[in-house]
């Protein structure tokens, strides 16, 4: 009687003991996705795409760039709306018929950007109501693959935030300006002495 409990005992310990295991595996195992994971999110490509402002320049730019480690194969990107650069409307001034965004780019380096320029802010938003030709608000989506993966992000872009926003600035470019302003007013008073 003895010997059935203590195999009995022994026969729970042992359960237990592989439950355990189990647990411990799977947890090893979740700890090395997550690691393969993480790995893979620092060493991938990521094409961003952006609007962006230069310092003192009113044009609204769209970005697009590869700020990841390796590149971006077969990239394709695609418009969902029309935008025609400046409010210009022809077929060779829409943003959509451009050949980045019809035809695919075959590698698509790290550092790599691709600018484009949209309108002036006083374009975009002139007028109190949506100008269809110059939409304050698209997507862009970027489908592009690396390591046997295929990654598809849609890129919302919405002008709507720079709406009474300033222009950046830069305080050496503005103190350039007025230098030259000030050796044009000395240049004029010194041409106007005897």
């Amino acid at each position: 009687m003895i010997l059935e409990v203590l195999t009995g005992a022994l026969v729970i310990i042992t359960a237990f003991y592989a439950w355990a295991t189990y647990k411990i595996l799977r947890a090893n195992e979740n700890v090395v996705d997550a690691m393969r994971e993480e790995a893979l999110a620092t060493t991938r490509p990521y094409v961003v795409v952006a609007p962006v402002l230069e310092v003192d320049n009113p044009i609204f730019y769209l970005r697009v760039s590869n700020t990841g480690r390796i590149s971006a194969q077969n990239l394709r990107l695609t418009l969902d709306k029309s935008f025609f650069k400046f409010g210009e409307k022809s077929e060779a001034r829409d943003l959509a018929s451009f050949t980045a965004f019809n035809q695919t780019i075959d590698s698509f380096p790290p550092g790599a950007d691709i600018t484009f320029a949209l309108a002036q802010g006083f374009k975009v938003f002139g007028g109190g109501a949506e100008n269809p030709d110059m939409p304050q608000t698209f997507a862009v989506t970027a489908k592009y693959e690396f390591s046997g993966r295929t990654v598809e992000e849609v890129n919302r872009i919405d002008l709507r935030p720079y709406l009474g926003a300033d222009i950046p600035q830069d305080a050496q470019i503005r103190k350039l300006k007025d230098i030259s302003e000030s050796l044009k007013k000395i240049a004029a008073s010194a041409s106007k002495s005897p």
